[in-house]
């Protein structure tokens, strides 16, 4: 008796060649396709990644104008209605009107008195640039990254001063956004940052 007969069973040459063979031309293409589209996905959420990381440092730099503001007029006393000099990046002038009017309308950019809107007490984005009153808005450039050798960004400043208490307090409403935030689209669209502060003696 053979061998290979002893166990009860036939060892055909054919099914061990078999056995050995290496992956098929479409099996490799199919693993090559598997991967793309793992890789494809994986570059497009680093895109969004990209994109989010972006328009987050938008944000930031949005509340940090809005605030230096607030601060600049917080400083002063309530019934001064002297102006502040700030300079931005590109070397543009830009005076900040601290004299505040009276309640509910306040001076400078409009603000939204309508209180069934989700805006209430905001600054109203919808006003035109141009019908801010003087001195109430700037439309300021940051610098472009690490020593301002990126893209720089400009920004729409507004701020609207209320007199609260005469020769006491104030309520400052200031409201920032990167300049054409509404010409963008999807997830690159960014809402105005509004910050309020009572500022007094």
């Amino acid at each position: 008796m053979r061998p290979d007969r002893q166990l009860g069973h036939v060892c055909d040459p054919r099914s061990r060649r078999k056995s050995e063979n290496g992956m098929t031309l479409i099996e490799l293409m199919v693993a090559m396709v598997i991967l793309a589209v793992g890789l494809g996905g994986l570059v497009n959420v680093l895109v969004v990644a990209m994109a989010t990381d972006n328009r987050n440092s938008k944000d930031t730099s949005a509340t940090l104008l809005a605030q230096m503001v607030i601060e600049q007029i917080s400083a002063q006393h309530p019934n001064s209605s002297a102006s502040i000099s700030i300079t931005d990046c590109a070397g543009n002038s830009w005076t900040i009107a601290t004299a505040g009017g009276a309640s509910p309308n306040g001076t400078g950019a409009t603000l939204v008195t309508s209180s069934s809107s989700a805006a209430y007490g905001s600054i109203d984005q919808t006003q035109a640039y141009a019908n801010i009153p003087a001195n109430y808005a700037m439309q300021y450039v940051d610098c472009g990254g690490v020593n301002n050798t990126g893209v720089p960004t400009t920004y729409d400043v507004r701020w609207n001063v209320m007199t609260v208490a005469a020769n006491y307090t104030r309520l400052v409403t200031a409201s920032a956004r990167p300049l054409n935030a509404n010409a963008l689209g999807g997830i690159q669209f960014a809402l105005p940052v509004n910050l309020r502060a009572v500022a007094g003696p």
